[in-house]
Parts: C-alpha cells; sequence; structure tokens
C-alpha cells in the first residue's frame, strides 16, 4: 500500500486532482455568471457541471499512465530501486486536463440524445398556442393550429404536446380580445407544465398564405423561428413544411430529422379538416348538438377521417339525448379504431380505450389507466378514466373518494368539460353530499349549461331543503328530460340519517309518471308501478309491493310479472309472491333470444332457494349458443351463478373466484347493470365482508358497490354491512348501518319483523357500549 502512495505521489496524481477540481470549481463559477448574461439556456450549465465531471476519472488515469518528457510524451515506467526522482512539471497537469476534457466532451457528444433526448430539453414538452390570423378564409386556423401542431409535433422526438382542451381553457382566461402577449404565453405554458410555448400568425393575401411560428422556451427565451408561404388551399403542406423548420433547430440527435405529415394523422381532403376544425371549437366549449353537425361533414367529406370518427362518437357519447353506449357512439367509435393505424400512438390508445369503455369492457380500465400515466395532464384522458370508474363501481366498489377526486382533477384542468360536473352532481347527490352539491351545481351553472338541465338539478335539493314536500313542478320538468335522475334521488333516500322513506315514496308518486326506461328497451309504460314496487319491498313491504307488481302491464319482452322475482331472489319473499312469474319463465319465450334469459332467471331462483342442482342444469340451457343474445354477458353472469352454486356447497375460494370472473366478463352494460345481475352482486359483497381475510373489500363494495337499479338490496345490505364493521372494529359505523336498516325498515311486514328485531338488538347493544349511531 505504501509503494502504492508513493507512486500517486511521484506520478503527480494527487496534484492533478486538486488542479483539476480548483480549475473545475473556478469554470462553474463563470458559467453560472456568464451564462444566464449570454441568455443561454439551463441545460447549458448542467453540460458544463457534466463534462467537468467525467473528465475529472479520465484526468487521474492519464496522470498515472503517462509523463510529459523533454523527449515527449511518454509512457509512465516504475521506479527502478535507487533510481532519482524526476519532478515533473506544471505543463503535465495542463496537458493531461485539457486531453480529459476533450475526451469527456467527445463521449458526452455521443451520448447526448440519449441524455437530453433527441430535441432540446425545452421543447420536449410543448404547448401549442392559438396562432393570430388576418386576411380573408383563415379564421379557423387561429385555433385550428392548436388542433393541426398539437398532433404533428406530439410524438415526435420525444416530443410531447399539451391536451388542446388545457390549452384552450387557459388561452381563454389570458386571452385579452383573442390575443395574447409573449409574457402572457410563458405564464400559460408554466401554468400547464410546458417546457416551451409555440405561438404564430397566419396571414393570407388573396390566393397566397404566410405562416410563422415562433417557439420560446418558457424560461431562457426563443428556442426557434420559422416562416413559410405557399397557396391557401395547402394549408397542410404548410403546416408540415413549418413544423420541420422549427424541428431543425431544437433537433439533437444524429439520426436525420422525421417526416412529417399531418394530412396523414388528419385528413387530406381541405373541407373535411375545415369541418373538423370548426367542430373541435364547438366540441371544446361542450356545445354537443353544433360539435356533432359538424363532425358529421368531416366524416362525410372523408369516411377514413379517424380523429373526426373519435371527436364525434364522443360528443354523441356526452350529448343529453345519445350518451354512453348508443348505437352512432359505438359506430364511430369503431370507425375511428378501423382508421387509427396512421395515428401517433398517443391518439390510438385513447381511442382504443374509449371504444372499450362505449362496449362497456372492464379491459378499458387498464387501457386508459397506462393512458393517464403516460399522459397526466390530458383533461379527456382523465375523465374517460374516472367515467369508467364510475360505471364500474358495482363490479369493482371504488372508494367514493377515488371517484369525487378523478372527476375533480379533470375539471382542475378544464372545468368547461361538462360531463365530469354531471357525474359529481350524481355522487354527491346519492350519497347526500349536500355541500359538495350545491358547489357543483353553482360551478355548473356557471358554466354556461343547458337552463332547463340546471332547474332539474335544483329542484333536486328539495331531498334538503324540503323532504316533506317534493316541488310540484318536478314532475314537469322530470318529463322534459326522461334520465336516471329518479335513481340518484332514490338511492339518496337509502344513505341519508334524515330522509324517511315516506319521503321516497312521495317522490316515487310525484315523478315516476315521467320515467322511462333507457332507449334500448324503448318505452315501458309500466315503470312507476315497477319502480314503487321494487321501492316498497327494499323497504319490506311486500304485501303493497305485490299490488304495484301486479299493476304492471304486460309488454314483451319486459313481461310486468317478471319483476316480481326480484323479492324472491333477494330473500325477502317466498315463491308464492312470484308464482304467475316463475310459471311464466317455466314456458319457451315468445320473444327471439329470450329463452336464455328465462334460464338464467330459473338458475337464480333455484339458487335464492339453496337449490345448486337445479341451478347448475338451468346454468346448461341458459349458455345454449343463441346469435339473438350478446352471449358474452349472459355467459358472464351464468359463470357469476355457478360461482353462487359453489358457496352454497362450501367452496368458498372457488365460489368467490367464479363470481369475480363472471361479474368481469358481463361487463358494466346496461344488461349486466340492471336489477335481474343485482342478487350475484349482493352475494359475492356478503360473502367477501363475512371473511376476515376479504372483509375491508366487502365493506366497499357494500358500501359503493351497489347500482341504483340494485334497490331490493339498498337497505338490506345493511345487515351484513353492520356485522362486517362490527367485526373489523368500527363500531360507530357498524352502529350507523344499524340503525338505517331499522330506521328503513321501520314498517315492514309482521313476518319479516324478526331482521328488524336483529338489527335492533344490535343496536342496543353497541349503544349500551357508548357508542350513538
Amino acid at each position: 500500500m505504501g509503494s502504492f502512495l508513493g507512486e500517486l505521489t511521484r506520478r503527480r496524481v494527487y496534484r492533478v486532482a486538486i488542479v483539476y477540481a480548483a480549475v473545475a470549481f473556478v469554470i462553474w463559477q463563470a458559467a453560472e455568471i456568464a451564462f444566464p448574461a449570454l441568455r443561454l439556456p439551463d441545460w447549458t450549465l448542467t453540460l458544463v457541471v457534466v463534462l467537468t465531471i467525467l473528465g475529472f476519472p479520465i484526468a487521474l488515469i492519464l496522470a498515472w499512465a503517462f509523463d510529459i518528457t523533454p523527449e515527449g510524451v511518454r509512457r509512465a515506467q516504475p521506479l527502478e530501486p535507487g533510481e532519482a526522482r524526476v519532478r515533473q512539471r506544471w505543463p503535465v497537469v495542463a496537458t493531461l486536463a485539457i486531453i480529459a476534457l476533450l475526451i469527456a466532451g467527445g463521449i458526452f457528444w455521443w451520448i447526448r440524445p440519449r441524455v437530453l433526448g433527441p430535441v432540446d430539453p425545452s421543447a420536449q414538452v410543448i404547448a401549442v398556442l392559438p396562432f393570430n390570423t388576418s386576411g380573408p378564409g383563415v379564421e379557423l386556423l387561429g385555433e385550428g393550429m392548436v388542433d393541426l401542431f398539437s398532433a404533428n409535433l406530439n410524438d415526435v422526438g420525444g416530443i410531447r404536446t399539451v391536451d388542446a382542451r388545457t390549452v384552450m381553457h387557459r388561452w381563454q382566461q389570458r386571452a385579452d380580445e383573442g390575443r395574447i402577449d409573449l409574457e402572457g404565453a410563458l405564464t400559460l405554458g408554466r401554468d400547464v407544465n410546458a417546457g416551451s410555448v409555440l405561438l404564430g400568425s397566419v396571414v393570407s393575401t388573396g390566393p397566397e398564405v404566410r405562416m410563422t411560428a415562433e417557439l420560446y422556451s418558457v424560461s431562457d427565451g426563443e428556442l426557434a423561428r420559422a416562416q413559410v408561404d405557399g397557396p391557401a388551399d395547402s394549408v397542410l403542406a404548410l403546416v408540415d413544411g413549418l413544423g420541420i423548420d422549427l424541428l431543425r433547430e431544437i433537433w439533437l440527435a444524429r439520426e436525420p430529422l422525421p417526416h412529417l405529415r399531418v394530412s396523414a394523422i388528419t385528413t387530406a381532403s381541405v373541407d373535411a379538416i375545415r369541418a373538423y376544425l370548426k367542430g373541435m371549437q364547438h366540441y371544446r366549449r361542450s356545445v354537443w348538438d353544433s360539435a356533432i353537425v359538424a363532425l358529421q361533414t368531416a366524416v362525410a367529406e372523408d369516411s377514413t377521417f379517424a380523429l373526426a370518427h373519435h371527436k364525434l362518437a364522443s360528443a354523441y357519447g356526452w350529448s343529453w339525448r345519445h350518451g354512453t353506449g348508443s348505437l352512432e357512439t359505438l359506430r364511430h367509435g369503431e370507425a375511428a379504431l378501423r382508421h387509427a393505424d396512421r395515428l401517433p400512438t398517443r391518439e390510438r390508445t385513447l381511442i382504443a380505450g374509449h371504444l372499450l369503455h362505449e362496449q362497456n369492457k372492464p379491459a378499458a380500465l387498464d387501457t386508459l389507466e397506462a393512458y393517464v400515466a403516460s399522459y397526466p395532464d390530458d383533461p379527456e384522458g382523465r375523465f374517460l378514466l374516472a367515467d369508467v370508474r364510475f360505471h364500474m363501481q358495482h363490479i369493482r366498489g371504488f372508494d367514493l373518494e377515488e371517484l369525487y377526486s378523478g372527476f375533480e382533477r379533470v375539471l382542475e384542468l378544464d372545468p368547461s368539460l361538462t360531463p365530469a360536473m354531471l357525474h359529481l352532481l350524481q355522487l354527491s347527490l346519492a350519497y347526500n353530499d349536500s355541500a359538495r352539491y350545491y358547489r357543483y351545481l353553482d360551478a355548473y351553472e356557471a358554466g354556461k349549461a343547458d337552463p332547463s338541465e340546471v332547474e332539474l338539478f335544483r329542484l333536486a335539493t328539495a331531498l334538503w331543503t324540503q323532504p316533506d314536500s317534493l316541488p310540484s313542478e318536478f314532475a314537469a320538468v322530470m318529463e322534459s328530460h326522461p334520465g336516471h335522475l329518479s335513481l340518484w334521488i332514490t338511492q339518496a333516500t337509502y344513505t341519508s340519517d334524515q330522509l324517511t322513506p315516506d319521503v321516497l315514496l312521495k317522490f316515487v308518486d310525484s315523478a315516476g309518471e315521467t320515467i322511462e326506461m333507457p332507449d334500448d328497451f324503448g318505452r315501458f309504460p309500466g315503470f312507476l308501478h315497477f319502480w314503487k314496487g321494487t321501492c316498497l319491498s327494499s323497504l319490506g313491504r311486500l304485501a303493497e309491493a305485490k299490488a304495484s307488481y301486479e299493476s304492471i302491464p304486460a309488454n314483451p319482452p319486459v313481461d310486468g310479472s317478471i319483476f316480481s322475482l326480484l323479492p324472491v331472489y333477494a330473500g325477502l319473499a317466498d315463491s308464492a309472491f312470484a308464482a304467475q312469474a316463475l310459471e311464466s319463465i317455466s314456458r319457451p319465450s315468445p320473444v327471439p333470444g329470450f329463452d336464455q334469459f328465462f334460464a338464467y332467471f330459473r338458475m337464480l331462483y333455484a339458487l335464492s332457494q339453496g337449490d345448486a342442482p337445479a341451478a347448475r342444469s338451468a346454468a346448461e340451457e341458459a349458455l345454449a349458443p343463441n346469435p339473438a343474445i350478446d352471449t358474452v354477458v349472459i355467459r358472464g353472469l351464468v359463470e357469476a351463478g355457478l360461482g353462487w352454486a359453489d358457496l352454497i356447497d362450501g367452496d368458498t375460494l372457488s365460489g368467490l373466484r367464479k363470481l369475480d370472473d363472471g361479474i368481469e366478463q358481463a361487463g358494466y352494460g346496461l344488461t349486466a347493470s340492471l336489477s335481474f345481475a343485482a342478487p350475484l352482486r349482493f352475494v359475492r359483497a356478503a360473502t367477501l365482508a363475512a371473511r376476515p381475510e376479504t372483509r375491508d373489500r366487502g365493506i366497499r363494495l357494500l358500501r359503493y358497490g351497489l347500482y341504483p337499479w340494485d334497490t331490493d338490496y339498498l337497505a338490506l345490505r345493511y345487515l351484513p354491512l353492520g356485522r362486517a364493521l362490527e367485526e373489523s372494529g368500527d363500531i360507530a359505523g357498524a352502529a350507523r348501518a344499524y340503525s338505517r336498516f331499522v330506521r328503513l325498515w321501520e314498517n315492514a311486514d309482521p313476518e319479516l319483523q324478526p331482521r328488524v328485531e336483529t338489527a335492533r338488538r344490535a343496536l342496543e347493544r353497541l349503544t349500551a357500549e357508548g357508542t350513538s349511531p
């Protein structure tokens, strides 16, 4: 060790290290002062630091390996015994340091694209702002350049463009008379976490157009500038040329510049692109009907225009009159995916996730989670993810705060995306969060929503302000806006500690005549009787419920008597309660394709009676091939039913696995969400809640995993929920669950009173222990 240290001293390695460190420190100090004055970007200072650090070990290696002698540079030789030590000269140090820095610089130049990326670091996230326009025929290109350049530059050389909705929302907040100065543009860029902003102008003079663009770092000044001139009918080619000129100035990679072709991403049709840009203006302002008209024109001009099909599917899905899962939404979603092969990865992924969602497939969740992880500031991607969770709530039972936060993050990025506000209103209404509800409603009204929709939601506040006398005008407003709001108001009655069952029944009587089944089923004139019947049976009032069920007119395939099976499946009524329905489902269905559903109904009846063999026999009939029905959904429901049969046979692990798999396979479409799938979801949740190792998940499903159509279980769930909470140590929560059940079942039929007594005794026991509900 001593000889090694002696060699380090003799070869001046220590001196090289000290001198190198001192010189590097001086260089760093000088760079820190000079670079800002020279308006050099931040990364240049980082570059100098990295170069000097890389050069340090190289200098030490060179100092050890070589000597500078009067005869020139020689490889250092070990000192022979008795040999005199020759003092090396100071130029050795300087020469070695220069050589080391040159080598380090070469290495860094070689690896620079891998360290900094193919483009200037400040240009890796770009916010494209609206261009200033002047002259005839280019008005649409002001905001339209946001769409065109966002599509053209995204995913090129690792560039990510900030979502156009987010940019336009922030721009509209800051723009003064449609314009924004440079400082405002840079501030906007920082607000959306962009490294740079792209702005410019489009000027037309007769048949010619001049486009100019400037790319500014949000902190270090101008990065690139470009200008192109050309004929007005070659707008897309001009956009491509402008993009290439900008890229040329920020390109760091040794590879050639990539080829840009906005027409490949959008369309080669000028008429189609104009209609698309016009549609996008309406789309970003949530004016869905106008967006649909313009986007329909775009796809009529070019049937392969994938982005236009995608935005049209979204506009249909978000419009009040059409909604998620409508035929038009699916048709254009499928067309978008069919023609998406030329699109960048970002757009293809979003289109695929959106179509999976419209098809009600749980796989949409994984696709959109991956999308949001890659593009966290995209409000549409975040909305779709939150919307999937919202609609999959009865499958996964997400925590309520997780649902709230998903939509709230969307509105932080873009408050104009009103569908997010609608779901927040539904959630806060259903779970009696009046503070949130009023806040969202004020924001919804301020966002230029349809006044009649606002009136409808304002009337719903009667649940808290005047629960004993609902407004008489409620029914008239509901008639002009048929939908599911009545179901969310119904659910609110079961989650409140103040509302009484009488409030629910008054609401049903006042608004039920105006409600229709969703479009997929057509008009259902007996909905009021069904709704009132299922509400009454959920409250344990079977005698009254039976009268309502018997008042439902025959309307194939929805035969009124079939609904009387729901209380039987829930274990509330015996077979005599639904004798007519049981006879009906034992015969062939008069409606093509419904034989499988009748077999599924027979399977549920056998399961509710604990007869696993009969259930399996009915399952075989339900699984018979039939092109007239959605076999994926029915197979999923039957698979889940076989899981219930395994539970009856004592195989809990297999039963829960099949229940999970079947419920997932059935998806979250209308058929899988309606009341006849509710028994499977409830059995799964109650079984999970009863087992210590799965109790937390079961509690979450009992609290948040019941759909508004699952009315028969909205009160009944509080018994297994109370037991599970008590076992988990949440005594206050258990007391609240038992208390709600007692309140809701206060007027239950005499034969069901033993359940009320069970809950009352549990409540008394917990109260005696010092817990108040």
